[in-house]
Order: C-alpha cells, then sequence, then structure tokens
C-alpha cells in the first residue's frame, strides 16, 4: 500500500511540467505544486482500487471562491478511474494557497500497478 502511494506521488510530481502546457504565462508554477500536492494528500487518504491500477487520467480542475476544487473534466479510458476521482477530490476545500478564479489547471494522474 505504500509502494503503491509513494508511486503515485512520484508519478505526480513528474508530471508537474504537463500541467503547465496551454496555460497563461500569468499562471504560477508555485500554485500548481501547491494544488497537486493537495490532491496527492486527498487521493492518498483513500483505499486504491485494484481496477485502477495502471491507469492514466488527464484531470482539468478549477478553484471557486471559496477555495473548493472543482473537477471540469476527467479524460481517461478507465470508468472506475473516473469514478474514483470524482469521489476523492471533486468539491473538496483546499486547505492551502490562494489560487486565481478563472484559471483551468490540467492535472495528469498516474496510478502505479503495485
Amino acid at each position: 500500500m505504500k509502494k503503491s502511494v509513494y508511486a503515485l506521488m512520484v508519478m505526480m510530481a513528474l508530471n508537474i511540467g504537463f500541467a503547465f502546457a496551454g496555460t497563461p504565462e500569468s499562471h504560477q508554477p508555485k500554485a500548481v505544486q501547491l494544488l497537486t500536492s493537495q490532491i496527492y494528500e486527498m487521493l492518498s487518504e483513500n483505499v486504491i482500487p485494484n481496477e485502477i491500477r495502471g491507469s492514466k487520467a488527464e484531470v482539468r480542475v478549477a478553484v471557486d471562491e471559496g477555495n473548493y476544487l472543482k473537477i471540469l473534466s476527467i479524460e481517461t479510458d478507465n470508468e472506475a478511474l473516473r469514478t474514483y476521482l470524482k469521489g476523492a477530490i471533486d468539491y473538496e476545500k483546499l486547505s492551502k494557497g490562494t489560487f486565481q478564479k478563472g484559471i483551468v489547471y490540467r492535472i495528469p494522474i498516474e496510478v502505479a500497478k503495485r
């Protein structure tokens, strides 16, 4: 279990650069890193089901006025991963950071196989 959570964290950390693609220049890298780390924390609180192991997704999120995370879209072939992500991070309150409203953040997620 710890290995899979660690692997998930490493994959998210390595893919932070991907989240910058297509974003405005005013978009701050620290905000993306802070958002990614908080999403990782939210995902690590849940048990990872076997059906989503080895799956990938690109999640587009925005932050609303109350600092709540709102999933805009999830691009994946695995319906179980889509359901897992919606249940784990949609409408969750972010604990740290100041995020610009109206910015769409692209967060790549890859779940380790074990």
